[in-house]
Parts: C-alpha cells; structure tokens; sequence
C-alpha cells in the first residue's frame, strides 16, 4: 500500500463541454446533409452513399451576398459528368426557390468552366 501511495499522481476532472458542443455540431451538419440530398440531390443519387455524395458539399465556391438574394456559385468539377449533375442540383434548387431564414433568396450556380490554355492560344 505504501507503494501504491508514493506513486498515487493527482487526477483532475475533465471538462467535456467542447466535446458536447462538437457532437451536436456534427449532427446538424449530417442532418443538413441528409436533408439536402432528400430535397435537392438528382434521382441518380437516391441511394448514394456519403462518399459519393461528399464531392458536392467539399469544392470550393463563391458567395456574394445582396439586399434580396444570396448567390452561391460552385466551382464545376473536372469530372463533365458530376458537373452535369452539380448544375442538376442547382437547377432543383432554383426551381423549389428556397428563401434564407432572413427572407432572402438563395440561386446556386455552377461557374463557367475556363477554357483551356491550348483553346486560348489557337484563337489569339
């Protein structure tokens, strides 16, 4: 016992609540998730899974914020395929009409894709 008391360390109490933050976080991102894919994602998606469908929510884009609209143009995907149906998404998107909680109007875009270098040059 003498033992055990001479290498007896002090214990501190963990604080947990970041961790408590972080899980509900994570579920209301998930449940976004699932709900924009139960309203918005093409048919051909049904049943994708979240690795299939991660490639929609991960590339990056451009929102520009206005008095009555927020416009969110996503950059398109190298893949012609995908970008066909990231432009399918946008185009359920605007046909629902979907208003922010402020009121606002919120237009999904895919960005016009840029031309290639070899195009450039051949017209120049």
């Amino acid at each position: 016992m003498e033992d055990l008391n001479a290498r007896e360390q002090q214990m501190y109490e963990l604080n947990n609540d970041k961790d408590q933050v972080m899980t509900v976080c994570k579920v209301a991102l998930a449940n976004l998730a699932m709900w924009t894919h139960d309203h918005y994602v093409p048919s051909d998606y049904a049943h994708a899974t979240w690795e299939r469908l991660a490639p929609f929510f991960d590339l990056p884009g451009r929102v520009t914020w206005e008095q009555t609209t927020v416009r969110v143009e996503l950059r398109p995907f190298n893949d012609r395929q995908r970008t066909r149906d990231r432009m399918a998404l946008c185009a359920r998107v605007e046909a629902q009409a979907p208003h922010l909680p402020d009121g606002r109007h919120l237009v999904l875009s895919v960005a016009p894709t840029l031309a290639r270098s070899s195009d450039l040059h051949s017209r120049c």
